[in-house]
């Protein structure tokens, strides 16, 4: 083929990859029909004044070809090749197969021979339907009862009873009351349905009556069911409940125009929204109607028809109650990022100072602010949130300086190092919070006092041991 005609064929090809339905991209499953023909010696027999087996070879001509072309066809025979073998069951044509030309020159070679046995055709047909994800028609026809099994319809119920997906469509084709007594069972344990047959017209009238019921089947695969998808997704807020009393409530912000969407007392739960991506900050409640304390929690995406959750742990703060009277704030601070999640201020009410506050899961420092100190104290580390529970902080040491003349100031090192720990520092107009007790972690420290008029911080404590559970209350000889 020469070259330019080759790139047109591509061409050609590639169009029809792209402008296909996306439809066609799947095709639907559609159910599938394996046929059971009694083939046992009995099928001589006369119906009509005609051969059975030639009745059924004749109807089967005429209703294979009538079935939907979307069904995929199966062919089991059993009494075809030995006299007096229960075990006479062959599989023709697997379940699947498109070949129907094929299959039904399979059911004209027919030539009957042996038993009946019913009960092991449909053992042996079903084991090739376990994979299947689809509803298989099984069509049974016989002339007559089970010659091998002892309970044929036992086996039908443990065979669906197993899970196997297949439905069974029993003819009973010129049988006597016991043959439809025993063929009825097995339909009705089969989910289906008995026909009785008597002659050619009788066969093709049930297995029309059979075909109607897979073409509904195919009708039904042919739907696609789409489930429309909503714009409409919703943000579920999950938190410890003794971490709600330190809340006012929260705030949805959408990040495309920065506009507030949802501000509400009520957290946990679930929050509807439109598809897309928002802001949320949590609102921590302070004393005499202030401006409640803002945290971000982080940018979600909503999707619709989707449930979006954010799971909080807390953060509880056990302080000793000799420890609280001098501190003016708490700061939770993420220990990954090293900045406050959270800062809670206020000099004049310690209702919501001490209260328990969720947080997302991570690892935190808890530092206590006191009046007029350059820096906070880290009192906590390490401490490990995980999402609905509560990490408690246990503050429970800590340090005072006893009342001396002359003092403006004071600052705690650990032992050995520049850096302080803690800066206490008086008001301008009173000596407030010098004489307080400060809560600091155990460990060995130094001390240096400010005094009025000097130009350097005077060491006046070294290798001061603070113990877990105990207040040092330090005399600077002053």
């Amino acid at each position: 083929m020469p070259r330019k005609a080759l790139a047109l064929a591509a061409l050609l090809l590639a169009a029809v990859f792209i402008c296909a339905p996306a439809s066609q991209a799947a095709a639907p499953n559609y159910p599938e029909v394996v046929f059971i023909l009694d083939a046992s010696g009995s099928m001589w027999g006369q119906a009509g004044g005609k051969a059975k087996i030639a009745i059924a070879k004749q109807v089967m001509a005429q209703a294979v070809p009538g079935l939907p072309a979307e069904v995929r066809l199966g062919l089991v025979a059993y009494g075809h090749r030995k006299k007096g073998d229960c075990s006479d069951v062959e599989v023709l044509v697997a379940p699947g197969s498109s070949d129907r030309a094929g299959l039904l020159k399979k059911v004209q070679a027919l030539s009957p021979k042996g038993k009946t046995p019913i009960a092991g055709s449909l053992k042996q047909t079903a084991e090739m339907l376990k994979a299947k994800e689809n509803e298989t028609t099984i069509v049974l026809v016989s002339d007559g009862i089970e010659t091998c099994d002892a309970d044929p319809c036992g086996v039908v119920k443990a065979l669906k009873a197993s899970g196997i997906k297949f439905v069974l469509q029993v003819v009973g084709f010129d049988v006597d009351a016991k043959g439809k007594q025993q063929l009825t069972c097995l339909a009705q344990a089969g989910g289906g349905k008995y026909f009785s047959a008597g002659d050619a017209a009788g066969l093709l009238a049930a297995l029309e009556a059979v075909k109607k019921e897979v073409v509904v089947k195919v009708e039904a695969a042919k739907t696609v069911k789409t489930k429309a998808k909503s714009r409409l997704g919703k943000l579920k807020m999950s938190l410890p409940a003794d971490s709600l009393k330190s809340l006012a409530g929260f705030r949805i912000i959408r990040l495309k125009d920065n506009k507030v969407l949802k501000e509400a007392k009520k957290v946990a739960g679930e929050h509807p929204l439109l598809a897309g991506k928002y802001k949320v900050v949590l609102l921590f409640a302070q004393p005499n109607y202030r401006k409640p304390d803002q945290a971000v929690l982080g940018d979600y995406e909503i999707t619709g028809g989707e449930v979006t959750e954010v799971a909080l742990g807390a953060v509880a703060l056990n302080i000793a109650k000799g420890l609280t009277k001098a501190v003016s704030g708490v700061s939770l601070v993420d220990q990954k990022s090293g900045k406050p999640f959270i800062t809670h201020i206020s000099k004049d009410n310690d209702y919501y100072l001490f209260k328990t506050r969720p947080v997302p899961p991570g690892d935190y420092t808890v530092r206590l602010h006191y009046s007029l100190s350059p820096q906070p104290t880290v009192v906590a580390k390490d401490l490990k949130v995980s999402a609905g529970q509560t990490a408690t902080a246990t503050v429970d040491s800590g340090i005072a300086l006893k009342k001396a003349p002359g003092v403006t100031g004071w600052d705690l090192h650990p032992s050995g190092q520049d850096k302080p720990v803690l800066q206490v520092r008086r008001r301008f107009d009173n000596d407030f919070p010098l004489w307080k007790s400060f809560a600091v972690p155990p460990g060995t420290y130094d001390l240096y006092v400010l005094q009025k008029g000097m130009t350097e911080p005077l060491p006046v404590g070294e290798g001061i041991v603070v113990e877990k559970g105990k207040t040092v209350v330090f005399d600077a000889g002053l």
